[in-house]
């Protein structure tokens, strides 16, 4: 066995591996903290994103707790029978089969509806409104239940258990154009009109 050379150099700098070697920086360029890794950029960018991902969902769930408060004029929604003999009423989109009735004028206290033949309701919590409910329909639609306001429906006309197709004339209290019509409602508006209901059979 051979004892290899004694290097008795004290100025010798150290014989770094190729791959562990630290490099200096460029002329001009700050060097990068060790701590600073790719893993720790990636960890970054990712808090970055569900931070911002978190402050648009709570944008998102304080926009829609907003939009769930009392009924506004111009808002749909049908009405239900509840236990105890109380109606509940439940906001849909105007434009749903189920939207039965359109709220038309809203007061704060306890008011009276305007002239017509409005559903008053009147909300026992948080604001205290008075709804004025005037039916949601068009012309041509076909009615279900029309005496009862918890249970009346649009259905198809071929329906068995259709009762009054619908036919709106423009003004006020035109009782007197709705001929055959076993039922007609009359609301101020606007647009004042009036619903003339009759069976489906007959010519309205």
């Amino acid at each position: 066995m051979t004892t290899p050379p004694f290097d008795d150099n004290p100025f010798r700098s150290p014989d770094y591996p190729a791959s562990s070697a630290p490099m200096p920086p460029a002329p001009g360029q700050r060097a990068i903290p060790h701590w600073f890794t790719t893993k720790v950029r990636i960890t970054l960018v990712a808090s970055v994103v569900a931070a911002l991902g978190l402050g648009v969902l709570g944008a998102m769930t304080i926009y829609w707790l907003h939009r769930s408060g009392p009924p506004s004029d111009g808002d749909c929604l049908y009405l239900t029978q509840e236990r105890g003999g109380g109606i509940a009423y439940h906001s849909v989109g105007c434009g749903s089969r189920t939207a039965t009735y359109k709220v038309e004028n809203t007061y704060r206290g306890a008011v009276a509806c305007a002239a017509g033949d409005y559903v008053r309701f009147r909300l026992e919590s948080g604001t205290g409104q008075t709804l004025c409910l005037a039916l949601n329909v068009r012309s041509g639609d076909c009615l279900r239940d029309v005496d009862d306001k918890t249970t009346i429906a649009k259905v198809s006309c071929s329906d068995p258990e259709v009762q009054d197709r619908v036919r709106i004339l423009s003004g006020f209290g035109r009782e007197e154009d709705c001929e055959n019509a076993d039922k007609v409602l009359t609301y101020t508006g606007p647009p004042s009109r009036t619903v003339c209901l009759a069976p489906p059979g007959e010519n309205i």
